[in-house]
């Protein structure tokens, strides 16, 4: 990528994953960036897994933040266990495995900490031909040529831009969780360490594979096993009370670790010990905080609106059978980035560009995830 002769500057909202891909692209081809997060402190891990796709990778290495044997674990075979825990199939299958944390922290070490500015919660941005205008609660305005809506899936640059678009229940929660490899007997370990391990069951599933540890570390003794299950949740009555947490505080997005009231999860590991095989009892026994998080849908009818552009979950909330989210928001900051190389030269033509291939993955990848979803816990009676 050839940097443009002018350097123009993009406001990213929001500092997670869709802000960061955004802001290390066009940095990368010359603009000036500076990222607006809204949370004061240090973004929370919660220890989720994330399959690392091609896209990820190719964003990682290509800026040369980090490298695939630094931020991934190896899982070489793809199993599926019977319920008395016996193996029903398994095949070759070489995939790698990494975190949230381990994700954002390269991400993070890649963008100047000058730029990057925490506790910065959106309240208002206005548009012109040349410029756009951020304000923020904290007083603050800043101005720029690029405002890129990468603050997730209640985003507020997209609430203000199609306000009557939101995230949609799906019908369903995966309760998810992470247990240090150490802390499992040798069994346990040898069932899922190097492994992508599924349990199938009427209107649900559960899988575990192995993450980088809670530092990072990807060696042997230091990694994590990271599982999520799928189950099926009533919005109107069931969805509100597990969102409601041990202090009485209503969730939208996650019930994070640590704040799950104690009766649900023990409902959950009465039906676990019920209908699991052995091995996933025994690793959700070990798991000291689990945490819940509502499936959601969302798909923006379109991702560019003159000088703003909405990115990552922003513009579209997938389902996690698609293990894609990451890599959409890879792709949407690659492509931004290589649209804009030229700066402000041909603004509207090079966003053109950008949201077309964009808008189609992300369609694609919906309705793929819709249909994963729904054969799992909503299949049709034969």
């Amino acid at each position: 990528m050839s940097a443009p002769k002018n350097k123009p500057r993009a406001l990213v909202i929001g500092g997670s994953l869709g802000g960061l891909c955004a802001g290390v692209c066009l940095r990368a081809v010359g603009w000036r960036v500076s990222i607006f997060e809204r949370s004061p402190g240090l973004m929370d891990d919660r220890g989720a897994g994330i399959v690392l796709q091609s896209e990820v990778l190719n964003l990682l290495e290509g800026l040369k933040l980090t490298t695939r044997a630094d931020i991934s674990v190896e899982s070489l075979e793809r199993q599926y266990l019977n319920k008395d825990g016996s193996v029903a199939s398994s095949g070759d299958s070489q995939q790698f495995m990494t975190s949230w944390g381990a994700l954002f922290n390269s991400l993070r070490l890649g963008f100047p900490d000058d730029d990057f500015h925490s506790g910065f919660k959106l309240v208002n941005f206005t548009a012109e031909e040349k410029q756009v205008m951020a304000r923020f609660e904290n007083g603050r305005e800043e101005t720029g040529n690029l405002l890129v809506g990468g603050d997730g899936a209640w985003s507020a640059v997209r609430q203000k831009l199609l306000p009557k678009i939101a995230p949609e229940y799906a019908g369903y929660v995966a309760w998810r969780g992470v247990v240090a490899e150490n802390a499992l007997p040798a069994a346990l370990r040898e069932t899922f360490l190097d492994k992508f391990t599924f349990y199938q069951m009427p209107r649900s599933h559960i899988l575990c594979y192995a993450i980088p540890g809670a530092d990072g570390s990807a060696t042997e003794g230091k990694r994590r096993l990271n599982w999520v299950w799928y189950w099926n949740y009533r919005e109107a009555d069931e969805l509100p009370a597990l969102l409601t947490d041990r202090t009485g505080r209503k969730r939208r997005t996650s019930v994070p670790p640590g704040m799950v009231c104690p009766e649900h999860w023990q409902k959950q590991m009465e039906i676990a010990r019920a209908f699991l095989p052995p091995q996933f009892r025994g690793l959700l026994e070990a798991t000291r905080e689990p945490f819940a998080q509502p499936i959601r849908d969302l798909a923006v009818p379109q991702m560019v609106f003159g000088r703003t552009v909405l990115v990552g979950e922003a513009a579209f909330v997938l389902r996690p059978h698609t293990a894609a989210a990451a890599a959409k928001a890879a792709a949407d900051g690659m492509v931004l980035g290589e649209a804009l190389r030229d700066g402000d030269d041909n603004f509207t033509e090079s966003l053109q560009r950008f949201e077309a291939p964009q808008m189609e993955m992300g369609l694609n990848l919906r309705n793929y995830g819709i249909r994963a979803g729904n054969q799992s816990q909503f299949p049709r009676d034969p």
